[in-house]
């Protein structure tokens, strides 16, 4: 008898098929195939209700579409949710009154206005006033009936009130917009100076 092996069979050109099997530990997987993560789903959300102040949204729409983001369960069904609206705009940085200010454009109810190379300026129109407070009114009253006519004395408090407007005005070529925003105090009128100045330091940018 020979020792000698008989011919090599043929592997066979099609395996049988078997069933399928998930794909090992660490390999990897498309995209969109990942599950969304709670930032992911806030994100989306966020632009839901940017769409909706846009007006490109109803509340019937947004309802619905924000359901959805809730229960995605991969990044392209989150996807899909938004994928009839435009990229989101960019990031208010600053409000001063109706001024919203973004890292290249000033908005303004009379229309966009360049941020840099803008100029700005501030003026006060405000004035004080001195008015008897509400408590020493009420005080008065109630201690005139329940002491002497001495309690009438508290009519004699008074108290600083301001009132009156600032001004702030941007203007960048041909493009003009003053902004009127009512103040009530000094502190108002302060933080409204250094919003103008902190808007001055990104002119440049």
């Amino acid at each position: 008898m020979s020792d000698q092996p008989g011919p090599e069979q043929p592997a066979p050109a099609n395996p049988p098929a078997g069933p399928d099997l998930p794909a090992p530990a660490g390999a990897e997987v498309g995209g969109d195939r990942w599950r969304p993560s709670e930032p992911d789903r806030r994100a989306v959300a966020d632009r839901l209700r940017q769409a909706v102040d846009e007006g490109r949204l109803d509340l019937l729409e947004y309802d619905q579409r924000l359901r959805t983001a809730e229960t995605a369960t991969s990044l392209a069904e989150l996807d899909r949710v938004l994928a009839d609206l435009p990229s989101p705009a960019e990031p208010v940085l600053l409000q001063i009154g109706e001024l919203a200010i973004t890292r290249t454009t000033v908005f303004t109810p009379a229309g966009p206005i360049p941020l840099r190379g803008s100029h700005w300026t501030d003026s006060d129109h405000w004035v004080t006033e001195r008015k008897i407070p509400t408590w020493a009114i009420v005080v008065a009253v109630v201690g005139f009936f329940l002491v002497c006519a001495l309690s009438l004395l508290f009519l004699l408090a008074k108290e600083t009130h301001y009132h009156g407007v600032v001004d702030v005005t941007v203007s960048n070529r041909d493009k003009h917009y003053v902004a009127r925003i009512p103040v009530y105090s000094l502190q108002q009128v302060h933080h409204l100076h250094q919003q103008v100045g902190y808007v001055r330091t990104l002119t440049a940018g």
